[in-house]
């Protein structure tokens, strides 16, 4: 395709050491990708074979020196692209079937800014914690309402300029460079529709400790500083008003538990909170049930309660590290 004739979307795909996943996402992408469709990965300094397996592909295929993330990738992609329209998703996904028509013209409804999409209800990977962390995103993305207030990089649409006149993606916020994002859209009054319709699959292998660290480092301390430093959190998704009790919830479990060791009463409390947060969460729970049984409904209410507790616990020590260092910092100006 020539300079010319344009295509009218960019297919954004950040693709770091991504040989075991690369193949099935672009294969997804190209049994959808028609000739308004352009298709640019960016090997984002693998040390496998990515870049080898990218190239098979009708692909642009960008290369940068080093490892910059996923946000430095997609803005490099972005000077590259010729669409009116960017598409983003990432290297260890695979599109479900229409997706990309979907995002298309859902742009084209009045008014509409950006589209997001969500995980389907099928993940690849059928282990525990894969399928918590899946099912639970897939379950917030599709019960939030049909407008949201973040970006979402792994399956979201908007307009190159509306992109551009934001400055893309912040790569200082690495792991939630899309959400502080979302803060900028929605700050210049965009509209960002929620598509339940739009779907992808996941194909990463999540493990607690790979679970706990990205859930730490790359969400809850980034989250952290947005809340600090916007003075809000996102509405919506997983931080609702429902999910808000069921952080309190979630650390009232701990706390009843404890004392039920040594108090008879504390013990009927510790049943009561139990029953109060399996209803808060009862539809998440549900899906759990219907996709993996007792053995997921059990393993995903005990992983929901310890993703609030240390979401909570991290949020607490960044205010209050925060607030150490604009004590220090004015102690020194004065």
């Amino acid at each position: 395709m020539n300079d010319t004739n344009p295509p009218r979307v960019s297919i954004i795909i950040p693709a770091f050491n991504a040989e075991s996943t690369i193949s099935q996402c672009l294969d997804s992408v190209f049994k959808q990708a028609g000739s308004e469709f352009e298709v640019i990965v960016i090997d984002d300094g693998s040390g496998d074979s990515t870049r080898e397996k990218a190239s098979k592909y009708d692909v642009r295929l960008l290369t940068m020196e080093k490892n910059g993330g996923a946000g430095a990738a997609r803005n490099y992609g972005v000077g590259a692209a010729r669409g009116e329209l960017l598409f983003f998703t990432d290297a260890d996904v695979t599109l479900c079937e229409g997706a990309l028509a979907r995002a298309v013209a859902d742009m084209g409804e009045p008014g509409i800014d950006a589209v997001i999409g969500s995980y389907d209800d099928d993940p690849w990977v059928r282990t525990t914690v894969s399928q918590f962390k899946n099912l639970a995103h897939h379950y917030f993305h599709q019960h939030s309402g049909p407008r949201a207030t973040t970006f979402w990089g792994a399956c979201g649409i908007l307009r190159r300029e509306l992109f551009l006149s934001v400055g893309g993606f912040d790569e200082n916020f690495r792991g939630v460079m899309d959400v502080q994002l979302g803060y900028r859209l929605v700050s210049r009054r965009a509209t960002i529709k929620l598509a339940p319709e739009l779907q992808l699959k996941h194909l990463k292998r999540w493990t607690l400790p790979l679970l706990l660290r990205t859930d730490i480092q790359l969400r809850a301390l980034p989250w952290t500083r947005l809340l600090i430093e916007y003075g809000y959190l996102p509405k919506g998704l997983n931080f609702g008003s429902d999910q808000r009790a069921g952080a309190l919830l979630g650390i009232g479990l701990v706390v009843l538990g404890v004392m039920a060791l040594f108090r008879p009463l504390a013990a009927v409390l510790f049943l009561a909170c139990v029953a109060l947060a399996a209803f808060v969460n009862r539809g998440l729970f549900q899906l759990f049930y219907r996709r993996g049984g007792v053995r997921l409904l059990v393993g995903g209410f005990l992983l929901q309660n310890l993703y609030y507790l240390y979401s909570v616990g991290t949020l607490i020590v960044g205010i209050a590290l925060s607030a150490v260092r604009r004590m220090r910092n004015g102690a020194r100006d004065g």
